[in-house]
């Protein structure tokens, strides 16, 4: 697994100081959520109009451009809200394709009140089913993330399927998902290979899993290594995005200080599960364990 950092935690920073402290604190890739106050990424022109110049000193620096994100979502009421919406992800795909980045995220966010639920999950789907082939097109995978009232796994495999498009996986945060009440044991094993990218913070949680606060991986209540063993469990080999929302909460610590903190605690946990010897029935596997005393008639089993 590769390790990124989401602009989010870094707002003050230009894409060129991004790409740079990337590089020297030791991170393979980058997630942008916005770039200096403009969260339309097509309308920044350092990105925008310079798409060549942005590959070749990506390159340079060995670091990967993970995912545009985008706050888009689809549970609006109004047909023309949805349809800007749409146009808006077209927009956020074209530039995806020209940079090579392979992932656009995107919300369901919340039912409308006096909605119906269903309802709305099948708007949802109906404009992710729209924009599966245009993603496609440009060699864009769209992300939709559990946020808001969709939160829990239930929900995001049941948009995911119905879509029923390779261009169109989840993004799992299992943070969000702990203060949604989901049970990573539960969550995990039901996305499955659905999941295509791995959005990590940690928090402090009371006894009935409300979020009080935010923390480093590693440093709040989510379990960062059960967390990790369990995607690594599935298969999961991509990209995990440190989502440190500094640009929602100020108060929390800087990109300097946070952000090699992250990486350091992921890392070790990465080390330790490098550091353990699978155990094998194996016969002959030296790390099997011998449940037969010497002697017994099931010593010599095959």
């Amino acid at each position: 697994m590769k390790i990124a950092f989401s602009s989010l935690g870094c707002p003050d920073w230009d894409l060129a100081t991004m790409i740079a402290q990337a590089a020297a604190m030791g991170y393979d890739g980058i997630e942008l959520r916005g770039l200096l106050g403009e969260m339309h990424l097509p309308n920044a022109p350092s990105l925008a109009q310079n798409t060549a110049g942005v590959k070749a000193r990506l390159r340079e620096a060995n670091v990967e451009l993970v995912c545009l994100a985008t706050g888009n979502c689809f549970h609006f009421k109004d047909a023309a809200r949805v349809a800007d919406e749409k146009a808006k992800v077209r927009e956020t795909v074209e530039l995806a394709g020209k940079l090579g980045v392979p992932y656009v995220r995107v919300f369901g966010d919340e039912v409308p009140r006096y909605a119906d639920r269903h309802a709305t999950v099948l708007r949802i789907v109906a404009a992710l089913r729209d924009l599966a082939p245009f993603a496609a097109q440009h060699g864009v995978t769209l992300l939709f993330e559990n946020h808001g009232d969709f939160a829990g796994s239930r929900d995001t495999w049941y948009i995911v399927d119905s879509v029923n498009h390779p261009s169109v996986q989840c993004c799992w945060n299992p943070c969000t998902g702990k203060a949604f009440g989901e049970r990573m044991g539960l969550a995990i094993p039901r996305l499955g290979c659905k999941i295509e990218l791995v959005h990590l913070v940690d928090g402090k949680f009371t006894d009935s899993d409300a979020l009080e606060a935010y923390a480093i991986p590693g440093d709040g209540d989510l379990g960062l290594e059960r967390f990790l063993d369990m995607i690594r469990g599935i298969g999961y080999d991509g990209y995990i995005v440190f989502d440190w929302p500094k640009l929602w909460v100020p108060s929390l610590a800087d990109p300097e200080q946070a952000f090699p903190a992250a990486l350091a605690n992921i890392r070790k946990v990465f080390a330790e599960f490098e550091a353990r010897k699978d155990l094998s029935a194996y016969k002959g596997d030296k790390n099997v364990p011998k449940f037969a005393a010497a002697g017994s008639r099931h010593a010599g089993a095959k």
